[in-house]
Formats: C-alpha cells, sequence, structure tokens
C-alpha cells in the first residue's frame, strides 16, 4: 500500500452481536408441500474482558509524561469491527457501543478488579447496568470495572450523535512499523476521547490521568436524550462502568517533554561520587568511571575501572576494533594498575543480546554450518587435487618416482598387468578410496567409506 492512509467512518460487521434464526423452505410445482426446517445461532464477542493482544497502541503512551494539550487521546484496536459489533439503540447502527473516558487526578474515579458477578451486583446508591449473562459467560470470570461520580459522567457521557464520530476504521501501511507478529491486517479501529487532558497551572507538577475503555451496554437510558439521563442518575452517587481496557499518563507543561528535558539535563549526574583524597581515582569518577569486582579467566578476582555509554563529556571517534572475544578489548592503565573494561563489557553484553534474540541465533548458526561445509569442501577438493596429480604426457609411470601421491599409487595399480594386482579383486579405484579415508578421515572428521567408487569420476 505505501504510504497511503486510508480512513473509513466505520467498520461494521456482516452480523452484529445477538441471536439469529435461519429458515429453509423448499417451494415445488407440485401439489405438495415440505416441511420447512429453522435453526437458530448465535453471534457474540467480548463484553467484560478484552485481550491485551486486541490493542495495537495507545496514546499518550502508558506512564508518559508530556505536553498533550493539543491532543485527544485515543486507543487504536486490531479487530476492524469491534466497536461496531454490539448494538445498543434501534435505527443507530452506526454508533459504537464503546466509549473512551479520561480523567484526570482530582476527579476521584476508582477502579476495581473484580469479576464479572460482583460488577453485575446491584448496590445502593450507584447506577449499576443490567445485563444478563449469556451462555458462554460466568459469574467467575475477571472483570475491571470503573466508580464514577455521577454528575461527572452525567456531563462527559456522549450522545450517539458523537459517539459516531468518536470511531473510525482506519487503514495504513505496516511496512515501516514495529508490529507484532499476530498483527496481519492492515486495517485498524481506532476510539477517541470527547476530552481534553487538564493541564497544571504550576510549570513544576504534572497532573496524572487515567484513560478508560468502557461498555455502553445497559446505559441506552442515558444515550437516548438529556432528559432520561437526568432522571436515570438523579437519584445515585456513582455509576459503574464496565472498563475493557485502561492505562495511566501525566499531563506537564511543555518543560516535561522529551526535547526540553534532554536540553536540561544535567551531565555532572553521570559521574561516580567520591569522597576520597586520590586525584587521580577522583579524576576517574569525573570521567564516569566506577569500580567493579572482576572476576578473570584464571579465577583470581581484582577490581576494575567499568563507564556506562552514558558518559559526561564527548568522547573522540576512534576506528572499530574487531575482536574475537571480550579480553581482547581489555586496556590495562599502568598508572593506577588496573583494567578498564567498559569495551569488554560492551562486547559480551551485545553477545548475550544477540544470542538472546531467537532468530538472529538461528541465523547465526546456518551461517556457521555453512561456512564449515564449505570449508570442508575446499580443503577435501583441494587436497584431492593435490594426491591425484598424475605424470605430465612426456613423462611414463616408471620415470613418477612422487610414491607419496596417491596418484602414484593408482596409476601403478590401474595400469598393473592383469593377474599381478598386488590386492586380487579390488580395482584402483577401491584401492585410492581406502587411502583417502586413511588419510583424511581425521581431518574433515567425518567417514566416507560409504560413498560409491564412482563418485570418484
Amino acid at each position: 500500500m505505501g504510504e497511503s492512509i486510508r480512513f473509513a467512518q466505520r467498520s461494521e460487521p456482516p452480523l452484529k452481536a445477538g441471536t439469529y434464526r435461519v429458515q429453509v423452505e423448499q417451494v415445488t410445482n407440485i401439489n405438495c408441500r415440505l416441511s420447512s426446517e429453522t435453526t437458530d445461532f448465535k453471534v457474540s464477542s467480548e463484553r467484560f474482558y478484552l485481550s491485551p493482544d486486541q490493542i495495537y497502541s495507545v496514546y499518550p503512551p502508558r506512564e508518559a509524561v508530556g505536553n498533550y494539550a493539543e491532543c485527544l487521546p485515543h486507543i487504536v484496536l486490531n479487530r476492524r469491527t469491534l466497536p461496531w459489533e454490539r448494538a445498543l439503540l434501534k435505527g443507530q447502527s452506526h454508533m459504537p457501543w464503546l466509549a473512551l473516558l479520561v480523567f484526570d487526578e482530582t476527579e476521584s474515579i476508582q477502579l476495581h478488579e473484580s469479576t464479572v458477578g460482583n460488577a453485575l451486583q446491584p448496590e445502593a446508591g450507584v447506577f449499576v447496568p443490567s445485563l444478563p449473562l449469556e451462555d458462554h459467560e460466568k459469574p467467575e470470570d475477571p472483570c475491571t470495572y470503573v466508580h464514577i461520580p455521577a454528575n461527572l459522567l452525567a456531563e462527559i457521557l456522549p450522545y450517539p450523535e458523537a459517539l459516531s464520530l468518536l470511531a473510525h476504521g482506519k487503514g495504513v501501511s505496516l511496512d515501516r512499523k514495529v508490529t507484532d507478529a499476530s498483527v496481519n491486517d492492515d486495517w485498524f479501529a481506532t476510539v477517541v476521547s470527547n476530552r481534553f487532558c487538564l493541564a497544571p497551572g504550576d510549570d513544576s507538577r504534572a497532573i496524572r490521568h487515567t484513560a478508560c475503555l468502557v461498555s455502553l451496554e445497559g446505559y441506552e437510558v442515558c444515550l437516548s436524550s438529556q432528559q432520561s439521563r437526568r432522571d436515570a442518575l438523579a437519584h445515585v452517587q456513582m455509576a459503574r462502568m464496565i472498563v475493557l481496557a485502561s492505562w495511566s499518563f501525566s499531563m506537564a507543561k511543555a518543560a516535561f517533554d522529551f526535547g526540553s528535558a534532554f536540553a536540561s539535563l544535567d551531565a555532572d549526574m553521570l559521574s561516580t561520587p567520591y569522597q576520597g583524597s586520590s586525584e587521580q581515582i577522583q579524576k576517574l569518577c569525573k570521567l564516569g568511571y566506577f569500580p567493579m569486582n572482576h572476576v578473570v579467566r584464571d579465577g583470581s578476582q581484582v577490581v576494575s575501572w567499568y563507564q556506562s555509554p552514558l558518559i559526561p563529556y564527548e568522547d573522540p571517534r576512534t576506528p572499530v576494533k574487531c575482536a574475537r572475544f571480550a579480553d581482547q578489548l581489555l586496556a590495562y592503565d599502568p598508572d593506577t594498575g588496573m583494567m578498564d573494561i567498559r569495551y569488554s563489557s560492551a562486547w559480551q553484553i551485545g553477545k548475550s543480546m544477540a544470542l538472546a534474540d531467537q532468530s538472529f541465533a538461528q541465523k547465526l548458526y546456518s551461517w556457521r554450518q555453512s561456512n564449515e561445509a564449505l570449508a570442508r569442501t575446499s580443503v577435501y577438493q583441494g587436497l584431492l587435487s593435490l594426491h591425484l596429480s598424475s605424470p605430465s604426457n612426456e613423462k611414463r609411470v616408471h620415470d613418477w618416482n612422487d610414491e607419496s601421491s596417491i596418484g602414484y599409487s593408482f596409476v601403478k595399480t590401474a595400469r598393473s598387468p592383469e593377474g599381478t594386482d598386488p590386492q586380487p579383486g579390488s580395482s584402483g579405484k577401491q584401492i585410492l578410496l581406502e587411502q583417502l579415508n586413511d588419510r583424511y578421515k581425521t581431518l574433515l572428521n567425518e567417514v566416507i567409506s560409504d560413498a560409491s567408487p564412482d563418485g570418484l569420476g
């Protein structure tokens, strides 16, 4: 699809959740009537719990701190039809059954990890949605719900006209996105909040927000009209809503965004605290070095200097040194009598991280196997060519005195008169093969005695 992006007002499924009946009746032109057949089936989807693999991304990111004053929080779902898989109001098929509500830390909401049975249990002073369980649902199933002040919910809960604008389908290219292997579709569903974040008045603090993807089932009376909403919430203090997903983030002024925080970074905090009197050690600590216990290969223990990649100074670029093992990158400081292990540690950490990647480790193993096989074949062919060298046309076999060559033995045996074969019943090629096996099986670490003599050409 390239770099294009596509939007859809909604992505309704072929069948919404509910019970359906299929009736089959056969009509003929003969004077008889055949009985009809019916069958019922149900279409269902998640109502109380949403698996994490159904969530592609959220924004603002989880536990992020930044200036999101011009952003409406939103959540991207892997299944494009999810927000429209249930119908709430008749004639409102375009309206999603999910809404994204955002609360700040001053609004006194409470999230509860519980079960479906507890979430649907009536409670005095709390508006609880009346939702009969379907056949596959059980009271002990996990469920998260939130208690929202009734007066706050009456103000922020969107009406059907707004809800239809707060969810849409989006098709994007996955070519340059780091995504999970289970994501095989480039169409997603996006649910957007109807509230901006609350900005702090003080530049030195941040306001924590909580975003909740809630189910609107059981709240149909609060969506039909403004008057019915007021009547439904007039005599309760709290409203309970089923939460399918939630995350938290913090809203701050511009000084808390990544660029501002990085620009104001104090490099001194990367140095190592030191209270001693040694000027040499004091100098190393200011450069970010830290003394660490070091076990060398002979088992003895020493103290060496380690330095992280984050350093409080500009390190001049040096050519990259190729090393076969970590110890080749150890450096000895004669002034302190200690070793510098920063590069050897980086080498070992990089190796461990690479081998922890299963796909990389498998490709590396395959590469080593193919190169080893290629090296074995090259050595074998080279040695075979060397020892199968035959005398030139100008020389006769009895003039060829290089008895160390297998080719000499082979040619001599092949040209010997019939009946004079030193090993009756064996051909020159068979003798050659046996000699090759005896001479090279240790080098090649494999026995080729089961090879056919005809394979020698």
